[in-house]
Formats: structure tokens, sequence, C-alpha cells
């Protein structure tokens, strides 16, 4: 019997090399014989994988609003003062193929806004299951009033919260949103009070600060005050305002101007912890929450002059930086109550802002921005007509009037007061001439050439006869305090002479509205 034979050294290389074809075959197997020719390209495989399914998805957990969320009822955070109180706010109603050991969760977002901008995020607390199964889930009652001091302050007026409600599956120590970020298992409004916390809006207020004082006194703080409306309880107008100036000294060396707020009661005892500022230290805003616990101090980086509203009822505050207008509307009678129709005001750097326009019957009023907010819009102190008289801010200012007989074109004048930024007093001059005067001959700067108006003085036409280069420029009733130079397109007070760039006959118009006088010249 012969056993099996060892191959020779020659059978050895061919099994080698009928392995190696079969190594290659199998290779090319494998790669689907991606390339059929040299020329053609090898185009990778696409791998295949299979998502990985949610742990939970939405269908497997069925969640219904409970307690406050389900009513129409008005949270009164108060009746849950008793220590340890809670306050239902969702139901787990059922769960379905819930991995072994994972358990439901809720969290309850409140906000003051439908943006969510600024919010609490409050833990809820499973109950007992019931005998259907269910479990209520609960907020602890002191922290939801916290939440609302944060977001309200201590105002004990109805406010209004913005809800919703997370859900989470808790497994193996890790929390999972259910479905998406975007998902919440309620959404919703509704109304609430705190629970009473002696709150009290105060009859002053004082702004301390870099640019003020930071000596916590009555003293101290006495010319610092905010304004507040007279014989108006602070409780029916919680806002008080007060304006001040940082100067541009204190912001090349500090680099800023921090501020607080002191109430009278921290002026009066000195106390240091009784100060109300924003919730961080350096806080550039220029609006916000004010916060009395662990407050901060605001920070105003630029120079300039400034006004600061705070509402103590909802403790906020609002900061502008005061600009003084460049040019004032007239809205009236006599451009139809508009502001784009109007004239145009401009501030003289000497004699403070002037105009001249044609008023009627029903009068005008001056506005700093082309808007009807009170903020914006004076009239005058006195309801009777006059061609002078005081400024008022806001909706008791009355139309102003010129006397019956001075209707029609006035020259108009206004002044500002720096330190309060707020038009204060008036004059109106009736315009009886407009007219050029200039080097052109039918002038020679001695006599005036009178211009005429066809369309209630809201344009004046004269003919003209020019040299290249002769000068001239518009006054009114032949007085060189109120006349009009400089760019033909937008004229103002006490302007450069305008010169005619070549010789002829020219019709000249000035149009006074809207906006800035402009004078066109066309030759004839």
């Amino acid at each position: 019997m012969v056993g099996p034979q060892c191959p020779t050294g020659a059978d050895r290389h061919k099994i080698q090399i009928n392995t190696m074809k079969k190594i290659n075959i199998f290779l090319l197997g494998a790669l689907g014989f991606m390339a059929s020719s040299c020329d053609e390209t090898i185009e990778p495989s696409i791998p295949q994988h299979n998502p990985q399914e949610p742990i939970v998805t939405v269908d497997d957990v069925t969640s219904a609003k409970a307690g406050v969320l389900a009513s129409d009822a008005v949270l009164n955070l108060e009746d849950y003062r008793a220590e340890g109180s809670v306050i239902p706010v969702m139901t787990l109603v059922n769960t379905e193929n819930l991995p072994e050991n994972a358990t439901i969760s809720y969290n309850l977002e409140l906000s003051s806004t439908d943006s969510f901008e600024r919010e609490v995020t409050l833990s809820t607390t499973a109950g007992e299951a019931s005998e259907d199964g269910s479990v209520t889930y609960y907020v602890n009652a002191e922290e939801w009033n916290d939440a609302h001091l944060y977001l309200f302050g201590k105002s004990p007026k109805e406010k209004t919260v913005y809800y919703r409600v997370p859900v989470y599956v808790n497994l193996d120590g890790s929390d999972y949103r259910l479905n998406s970020i975007d998902y919440y298992a309620a959404e919703g409004t509704l109304t609430e009070t705190c629970m009473d916390s002696g709150f009290v809006i105060e009859d002053h207020y004082y702004l301390l600060g870099d640019m003020t004082t930071w000596d916590l006194s009555e003293s101290g703080v006495a010319p610092y005050a905010f304004e507040h409306a007279e014989d108006v309880s602070v409780y029916d107008d919680p806002v008080f305002v007060i304006k001040f100036e940082v100067p541009a000294s204190l912001i090349e060396s500090a680099g800023g101007a921090y501020w607080k707020i002191a109430s009278q009661t921290a002026a009066e005892n000195a106390d240091w912890a009784a100060v109300i500022g924003p919730e961080i230290n350096g806080d550039t805003a220029l609006s916000g929450t004010l916060v009395s616990e662990n407050a901060q101090a605001g920070k105003l980086e630029v120079a300039g002059k400034y006004k600061m509203t705070i509402n103590m009822e909802s403790m906020t505050y609002e900061i502008e930086r005061l600009l003084q207008p460049d040019v004032l509307y007239t809205p009236g009678g006599a451009n139809g109550w508009g502001f784009e129709t109007s004239a145009y005001m401009q501030l003289h750097s000497s004699k403070g802002y002037y105009g001249v326009f044609p008023v009627d019957a029903d009068g005008f009023k001056i506005c700093t921005e082309a808007s009807w907010d009170n903020a914006y819009t004076y009239g005058g102190k006195l309801a009777d007509p006059a061609l002078s008289g005081e400024l008022l801010l806001g909706q008791d200012g009355k139309n102003l009037l010129v006397p019956a007989g001075d209707e029609g074109l006035i020259w108009a004048s206004v002044q500002f007061d720096p330190v309060s930024y707020e038009l204060t007093t008036y004059e109106f001059l009736p315009i009886t001439q407009v007219s050029l005067i200039g080097s052109f001959a039918a002038s020679a700067w001695s006599n005036d050439v009178v211009m005429t108006s066809n369309d209630n003085g809201i344009t004046w036409t004269a003919d003209v006869t020019f040299a290249a280069g002769d000068s001239y420029k518009i006054r009114f009733n032949s007085s060189w305090d109120y006349n009009l130079g400089g760019d033909p397109k937008a004229l103002t007070l006490d302007g450069s002479d305008m010169q005619a760039t070549e010789s002829g006959e020219f019709t000249l118009t000035l149009t006074v509205q809207p906006g800035i006088p402009t004078l066109t010249i066309v030759k004839k």
C-alpha cells in the first residue's frame, strides 16, 4: 500500500500558482467586476447600512395637560404658599414599547415672551400611578414662584406667561429628548399672579453712577431723582424717567460709566442691599430687566446725552441716547397734515430751528420725528392763536395757530434746550414780501425784486436778467435777518451768495415745501 506522497518542488510551485489564481479570481468576484475593460473607470461600491431606530417614538408616549395647564383659570401662586406645595401640569396617560427600566419625565419651560429669549426651566416630579396606570407630574410651587419673580418682578398684577413642555426618556442614567428638540407635549399661555411679597413701588428713585454719584444718602442722590407724572399714583403709572449726560472725559479715563438705581428706602437707610440693577455686571445693553437681589451695575460706553426710563411694575429699563434732530417736521392744514409733505425746519448754529412755510386757519404742529407719537409731537401750551409762546410735548399740546389775518406764509423759529433735550418756545413772523436781491442790474444790492405766488404760498417766482457771475440771495420782508442762500437745492439761513453761471433772462422759482426750501433757475 502506498501512502500519501509529498509534492516535489515543481509540484509545490504549480500549487502556489494555482492558489494565487484562485485568490485573484475571488477578489475580482468580491469587487463585482467593477471594470469590464482597461479603459473604463472603476466606480466605488455604495456601502449599505441600516439607520438606528429611535429608542421610543412619539406614538409610544401619550401625554395630556393637567391641572393649571388644562384650565383657563388664573394661577394664583399665593394659593400654593404652604411649604412643599406642588402644582400639577402633565399626565402620562400611557406608554408602549418602552425599553426595560426606561422612564418618562417632563420639564416645564416658562418665558415672558413667545420667543423664549429669556426663560426658566423647571423640573417635574412624578406622583403615584392611578388605578388606570396614568401618572400625574408636578412642579414645586416655590420654584414656580421664583421663576415668576425672575421673569416679571414682584408686581401683584396678573401676568401672561408662555409655557412649553419637552419630554425625555430616561435610560441607563441618560436622558434622551423624545422625537426632536422642536417637539413639545404641550404649549400655550396662562395667566398667573405671584405669591404676596409685600410688593411696593416707591415714590422716588435715583440714578447712581460714575456720571452722577455713588453717595448712597438722601442728600447725595437728591439731585439725580427720576421724574414721575405729578398727581398720579405710582401704581397707576409705574414709569419713571431721568435725563443725564456721560462726559467724554469719563469714557476716555475709565472706558465707560457704570450705573445702578437707588430706591427711596435704599437712600434713606444707605442700604446697598436694596439697590436695583441689571443681572450681569458691566451689562452694556440699553434695555433689559432690573433685579433687586444681587443687583449688578450696568455700563455705558459712549459719551453723550441719555434718557433712562424705568418701569417699576415690570422691573424693566430702557436707555436712549439723545441726538438733537437735524430737522423738525411741520404737519398741518396747509400740507394735509402730512410729514413728508410738510416744510422742514432746519437747525441754525446760533438761531435755533427756523423755517418758512404757509399756515392756514387749522394751524400745525411740530414733530421731532415723522411720527405722531407723543414723545415726538409738540403743540402750543395755550390754545389761543399767537405769534409767540411756549411749546408743550405730548397730547396736551394744542395746534399752533396764528392770529386771524396773519394766515399765509410765516417765518417760524423754535428754541431748543440742550439740557432737557426738548423744544421750549416758538416765534412766528408773518411774511408780507418774498424777494430777490443781489448784484444783478435790477437790484444792485439795494432794490428787492418781488416774487409772487399763485398756489397759496408754496412756490414763489420772479423773472430776472443776470450777467454771468452776478450774485444774489432770497430774503423776506426786506430784512437781512430772514434770508436764504447757499446751495439752491437746499437753501439755508444766512447761506452764501448764489451766483449766475451765464448771462440771460431767467425764471427763478422758490419752493418752500415739502422738505427744505429749494430754488430752481430756468433760462427763458
